[in-house]
């Protein structure tokens, strides 16, 4: 799923907890190289990681993380991102997906500039894996993490992952705990910290069981679909998604647009739609008929058809819901006050 080495990948933590631990590992500012490359469309907990790391090392966020500006606030321009790599720029950290529009970013070639100008790059690929195939070793990507509650279907509270490519094994993973030890001598509990060769060594803390039992069975279904086939129908999807708020709600009378690129290579398994104020109490209307989407502020609602079980059908069934409660102006029964959970 995504081109790793098995003693590369390891389900532990979270997702927070996991820029953590990898980001104290490869950051260490020294002379000119200082800074964190980041960008300002990223999930905001990516952010506040990198912010408290660099405070860590004694130094002033506002000085040393840079980040890296969206168009529109929709997409990031790789060649802005390739710019910013400077000689200040001591490890990067960006997003695979966008989690608010849905673009895919160019791993490979953002990958290939960092390290022509000695930059350690890694990524947060919690809204492409499971819906878009890596190939991270191949890319000789330093080290990514993900969750695995979206689209590795493992619930909420469920494990996340992280990878540690192989050349970097030798490194210490400094947000030591007992469950990184060498595992055949775990329980010899002795006080000095041995770690496991392989991205295994960055785990902190026993797992929790009952979440990691249920994303096993996930990963079961996962490797019986494959995912190339899982992406070729996730492109599908989103494809015909899209077809249809184009044919059936034009933008010129209901006022919504894709946010989401086009293009099926620079996407992955959601696609954004926006409008105006009115989208969060449509938002309402479509949970309250069976539709399940995800709304962002101010005014974006996420469709996630998913491979493993949505059906076509499925997708027009959702446009056509959207029209009904457009048309019908059914969306003004439900409350303007945004609730604690979108």
């Amino acid at each position: 799923m995504v081109g790793a080495d098995p003693d590369e990948v390891v389900c532990t933590g979270t997702t927070t907890v996991n820029i953590h631990s990898l980001i104290s590992s490869f950051y260490h500012p020294k002379g000119k190289r200082t800074k964190i490359l980041a960008d300002e469309l990223n999930f905001p907990t990516d952010i506040y990681a990198l912010k408290g790391q660099i405070k860590l090392k004694g130094l002033d966020p506002k000085k040393h993380l840079v980040l890296v500006p969206g168009h529109d606030g929709r997409i990031l321009d790789e060649n802005t991102i390739i710019k910013a790599m400077t000689d200040e720029i001591a490890v990067a950290l960006l997003p695979s997906v966008l989690y608010r529009s849905g673009q895919l970013l160019d791993i490979p070639l953002l990958t290939k500039k960092a390290h022509e100008r000695g930059i350690l790059i890694g990524f947060d690929c919690s809204h492409s894996v499971g819906a878009v195939p890596h190939q991270l070793s191949q890319c000789e990507v330093d080290f990514a993490l993900w969750c695995s509650y979206k689209y590795l279907n493992g619930g909420p509270g469920s494990p996340a992952f992280l990878y540690l490519n192989r050349k970097h094994f030798h490194r210490e993973p400094l947000l030591a705990g007992w469950f990184g030890y060498i595992k055949d001598k775990q329980f010899e509990l002795l006080l000095e910290f041995r770690h496991t060769i392989g991205a295994g060594g960055w785990q902190i803390s026993s797992p929790g069981i009952l979440g990691a039992a249920s994303l096993e069975g996930c990963l079961k279904i996962f490797q019986e679909a494959g995912i190339q086939q899982i992406r070729e129908k996730s492109i599908r999807l989103t494809s015909y998604l899209i077809y249809l708020v184009d044919q059936i709600l034009p933008g010129d009378k209901y006022h919504l647009e894709i946010g989401t690129p086009r293009e099926p290579g620079r996407r992955s398994g959601h696609v954004a739609v926006e409008g105006g104020e009115d989208l969060w109490r449509i938002h309402q209307a479509l949970k309250a008929r069976g539709v399940i989407p995800d709304f962002r502020p101010p005014g974006l609602i996420r469709f996630a058809p998913i491979a493993l079980y949505n059906k076509y059908h499925e997708v027009w069934q959702t446009i056509r819901h959207l029209k009904e409660i457009i048309d019908t102006k059914e969306y003004q029964s439900f409350s303007p006050e945004k609730t604690a959970i979108t």
